[in-house]
C-alpha cells in the first residue's frame, strides 16, 4: 500500500510484511502470495506485534522549513479568522442584550405608570361615592338591560326549544308505532332486477370534477347536488336540464339539503355546507335561488349537515371537533358542543327520526349518540377501524347503519345498543349508506352500489355502472328507484320502470 502497516503480518513462506487486511482480501480472492505467486492461506500469516509507540513518518510536505512555516501560517489565518468571527457574534449579542434590558426597562416604567393611575383613579373614585349619593339607573338603561337579558335567555336550547322537541318527538313517535311497511312497496324481486334506466351526465365543471352530495326534493322532481367545483346546483328531472346553479362557496360543497314547507307559497329552502368553513341558507328569489343568510360557526371545514324534524334547527358538525345547533329562523347558533374526547374532527351527522337524540361520525372511528336536550354523550359506538364515512337511522328508528373506512357497515340495535350484524366489503371502498323510508332495504355505495334486505341482510343487487366512486344516494318513493352521485359528474337512476 506504500504506507507503514497499521496490522503488520508476516508470511511463514516467504518472511515479506504485509497489512493484514490487505493481504486477507487478496487471498480471498486469489489464494497466492502477490509478490512470489506461490500458493497463500490466513494459517500462513502470523501477527506482529509491533510497539505501539512507533512513530507515522511525517508527509513530504512537512519534511522541510519552508514547508513548515507554509503550514503554520495557513493555522495563523484560519484562528484569526475564527477569532473575528466570534468577536461579531459576541458584538451582536451585546447589542440584543442592551435592546432587550431597554425594552424591559421601558415596560417597568409603562406598568408603574399605569398602576399610578389607577390607584389614583380608585381613589378618586372612593372619595366621590363617599360625598355624593349613587344615583338610581335610568329607565332607559334598565330597559336595556332587560332587551340583553331577553336576548341572553334566547340562546341555548332553553325551555322553550325543549318543549317544542318533545312535542314534536311525541307525535312522530306515536305515528311512528302505528305506521306498517306500504302494501305497494317495491318487492325484493324487483329490487334485484335493478339496473340503470336512465343518466344525467356531464354535471358541475370539468376543472374539479366530481359530485360530492345530493338530495331530492319532496316531488322528487328536483335534486340538489353539491360539487368538488364550489357550486350547487338544482337539476329538473321533467325538463332534463340543470334548472339553476346556486354560487357562492370558496370551497368544496360537502352537503347539501332540501327542507320543503307544507305552504306551497313559501317554497322550499336549500341548506349548503362547505369547506370554507360556513353554511349558506338559500331561498327562491326572482330567477333560481339567493343566498339569505350565513352561518358561520366553525373554524375548519364543515363535514356535515342534518335538519331536525321541526324544520326549525338546523345541526352542523366540524372537522375543528364541534358540533352546532342553530336557530333557522333567527340564523343562530343556540349552542356550541366541545368533548375532550373528539380529537380528530366530526365526518357525518344524522338527526334520529324523532329528533331527540343526534348520531355522528368521527375521525377517530367512533360512532357517537348525543342527547341533544343535554348536549350530553350518551352512547359510543366503537368497532370501526377508519374514518367514520356515513352513519343513517332507520325511520323506525331502532337501528342505525354506520360505513367507514375499514371496508365495513355495522348495525346497531339502538335499543339494546349493540352491533347485531356487519357487512363486509371485500373490494373497494364505501363512502355512503342509507335506508329506504320503509327501512326494508339499505343501500351501500362506494366503488359500486349494493342493496340489501333487512332482517335476512340478502344481498339483492349489485350495480356498477359508474365510472367513478358512488358519494351519495337517495331512494325514491316506495323504493321504486334510487339515484346515485358519483365522482364521474353523472346522476344515475337505478330501477326497473324507464325514468
Amino acid at each position: 500500500s506504500g504506507e507503514p502497516p497499521q496490522e503488520p503480518v508476516i508470511s511463514k513462506r516467504n518472511g515479506h510484511v504485509y497489512e493484514k487486511k490487505l493481504i486477507v482480501k487478496y487471498i480471498a480472492d486469489h489464494g497466492k502470495d502477490p509478490i512470489d505467486g506461490q500458493d497463500l492461506t490466513e494459517e500462513d500469516l502470523l501477527e506482529i506485534k509491533a510497539s505501539p509507540k512507533t512513530v507515522k513518518p511525517r508527509p513530504a510536505t512537512l519534511t522541510s522549513i519552508p514547508s513548515l512555516l507554509a503550514v503554520f501560517q495557513n493555522e495563523w489565518d484560519s484562528l484569526m479568522l475564527e477569532t473575528f468571527t466570534l468577536k461579531q457574534q459576541y458584538q451582536q449579542v451585546r447589542q440584543e442584550l442592551s435592546h432587550a434590558l431597554y425594552q424591559y426597562d421601558a415596560a417597568c416604567r409603562v406598568i408603574a405608570r399605569l398602576m399610578k393611575e389607577r390607584d389614583a383613579a380608585r381613589e378618586a373614585l372612593a372619595n366621590v361615592q363617599a360625598h355624593i349619593a349613587v344615583q338610581p339607573p335610568s329607565d332607559a338603561a334598565v330597559s336595556e338591560a332587560n332587551a340583553m337579558e331577553v336576548e341572553e335567555e334566547k340562546k341555548g336550547i332553553n325551555d322553550a326549544v325543549i318543549e317544542k322537541l318533545n312535542e314534536t318527538s311525541a307525535n312522530l313517535s306515536k305515528a311512528r308505532k302505528k305506521r306498517k311497511a306500504p302494501p305497494n312497496l317495491t318487492p325484493a324481486d324487483t329490487i334485484k332486477e335493478f339496473n340503470q334506466i336512465s343518466v344525467v351526465p356531464s354535471l358541475h365543471t370539468t376543472s374539479n370534477p366530481g359530485i360530492t352530495c345530493i338530495d331530492l326534493d319532496h316531488t322528487e322532481k328536483l335534486i340538489l347536488t353539491g360539487g368538488n367545483d364550489k357550486k350547487a346546483q338544482i337539476f329538473n328531472r321533467d325538463k332534463n336540464k340543470v334548472e339553476c346553479a346556486l354560487k357562492g362557496h370558496t370551497k368544496k360543497v360537502t352537503n347539501v339539503l332540501w327542507m320543503g314547507r307544507t305552504d306551497s307559497d313559501q317554497g322550499d329552502t336549500v341548506f349548503t355546507s362547505s369547506a370554507d368553513k360556513t353554511i349558506r341558507i338559500w331561498k327562491p328569489a326572482t330567477k333560481g335561488y339567493k343566498t339569505e343568510s350565513i352561518i358561520s360557526a366553525h373554524s375548519s371545514e364543515v363535514t356535515g349537515i342534518a335538519v331536525h324534524a321541526t324544520k326549525d334547527y338546523l345541526v352542523s358538525v366540524s372537522h375543528d371537533s364541534t358540533w352546532a345547533f342553530h336557530d333557522i329562523e333567527t340564523v343562530q347558533t343556540l349552542v356550541t358542543v366541545e368533548s375532550n374526547e373528539v380529537k380528530d374532527g366530526y365526518s357525518t351527522v344524522e338527526f334520529h327520526p324523532d329528533g331527540l337524540i343526534l348520531g355522528t361520525g368521527t375521525y377517530d372511528s367512533v360512532v357517537r349518540i348525543w342527547d341533544v336536550k343535554s348536549q350530553q354523550n350518551v352512547a359510543s359506538f366503537t368497532g370501526h377501524t377508519g374514518r367514520v364515512t356515513s352513519i343513517s337511522f332507520s325511520e323506525n328508528g331502532y337501528f342505525l347503519a354506520t360505513a367507514s373506512e375499514d371496508n365495513l357497515v355495522k348495525l346497531w340495535d339502538l335499543r339494546k345498543l349493540s352491533n347485531f350484524h356487519t357487512l363486509t366489503i371485500d373490494e373497494g371502498k364505501i363512502n355512503k349508506v342509507v335506508w329506504d323510508y320503509s327501512g326494508h332495504y339499505l343501500a351501500v355505495g362506494g366503488t359500486d352500489v349494493r342493496i340489501y334486505q333487512s332482517k335476512t341482510w340478502n344481498q339483492l343487487a349489485v350495480i356498477s355502472e359508474n365510472n367513478g366512486d358512488v358519494t351519495d344516494m337517495k331512494f325514491g318513493e316506495l323504493a321504486k328507484f334510487l339515484v346515485v352521485g358519483s365522482l364521474d359528474r353523472s346522476l344515475r337512476f337505478f330501477g326497473t320502470e324507464p325514468n
